[in-house]
């Protein structure tokens, strides 16, 4: 196996098809097919599974395809580690993070680090957080903010930026709103009586509400479910209802009172979420990845100072 036998099959599992590998890698579609053919020669079995996608793989095809990885990760910490030795101030970085997040953090976080590193350049990767971390594994990217994890894989390590709090957002003419101090820390009982605009089952979010509620024994009335944080602190502001709101995703520390709507924290440390940003343990990690890690810890310390303190 060669690096360009390596890039070319990567290329087409992961776009699933030869045509898109092509596109992306900006070779003809012809030079893909004959790269498979000869790597299939070579170990005399098939790669992949003739009439699927490019994402089905043989067993063997499995193991080659590890065995790429592998090999691209040693060329790209090569490449870095030479591009130091020159002393170079550039390269790129390839950063995970979903769209939400990514339009909340990068905003506070990229200025801070572009600034160390003007020649550096960022490249944005966005997933959804549960394929985040098979992103990093499989090195096509090299960071990602991770929440929450349930399992640790061995393979990552994990830097803890903050642990998240869930806010209440809540409507002026709610129940809630009317009767405790706006900004202040409330147990979830107090809602109680409140309608509900929840995101869907799926989201993490969702089932940390689902385990509030059944913890504290409540069935409050779900009003309207949504797959978008912001759209249900939105409605919820607007249709006199509450909506649980990630607090890292929150814009700014100003209030939603211009909106109709203020914030409320929730009382017990069980119901805070660990917010990573993690990187492959096999990684040459670069000046300039380290300074974007510190630029990433300095702001959640700067702007969750006790949760982040904590987390240390």
């Amino acid at each position: 196996m060669n690096y360009r036998q390596a890039e070319h099959l990567l290329a087409v599992y992961e776009e699933g098809s030869v045509s898109r590998a092509a596109s992306r890698l900006g070779v003809s579609q012809p030079a893909i097919s004959q790269t498979i053919q000869a790597a299939e020669r070579e170990i005399g079995m098939r790669i992949f599974q003739r009439g699927l996608d490019g994402r089905s793989l043989t067993y063997a095809g499995e193991k080659y395809l590890a065995a790429a990885r592998r090999l691209m990760a040693l060329e790209g910490n090569l490449s870095r580690e030479l591009q130091e030795l020159r002393g170079e101030h550039s390269g790129k970085l390839r950063i995970g993070i979903s769209s939400l997040r990514a339009m909340v953090l990068l905003p506070q976080i990229l200025p801070r680090f572009l600034e160390l590193h003007p020649g550096v350049n960022p490249v944005l990767v966005e997933a959804d957080s549960s394929q985040l971390d098979v992103l990093l594994l499989e090195g096509r990217i090299d960071l990602a903010f991770l929440l929450s994890v349930e399992k640790i894989h061995p393979g990552l390590e994990y830097i803890t930026l903050c642990q998240e709090q869930l806010l209440l957002i809540a409507g002026v003419d709610t129940n809630i709103a009317q009767s405790r101090q706006p900004y202040s820390t409330i147990n979830i009982q107090e809602a109680r009586g409140e309608r509900f605009i929840s995101l869907r089952p799926g989201n993490d979010v969702r089932a940390l509400q689902d385990r509030m509620f059944y913890e504290n024994r409540m069935s409050p009335r779900i009003l309207m479910e949504t797959n978008s944080p912001e759209v249900a602190r939105r409605l919820a502001i607007v249709c006199s209802a509450v909506n649980l709101f990630p607090e890292t995703l929150m814009t700014s520390d100003v209030s939603d009172t211009e909106q109709g709507g203020v914030w409320y924290r929730i009382s017990g440390s069980h119901y805070l979420r660990d917010f990573f940003l993690c990187y492959h343990k096999n990684s040459y990690i670069p000046l300039y990845m380290q300074d974007f890690i510190s630029a990433a810890r300095q702001f959640f310390q700067e702007k969750y100072p006790l949760t982040s303190q904590r987390s240390e």
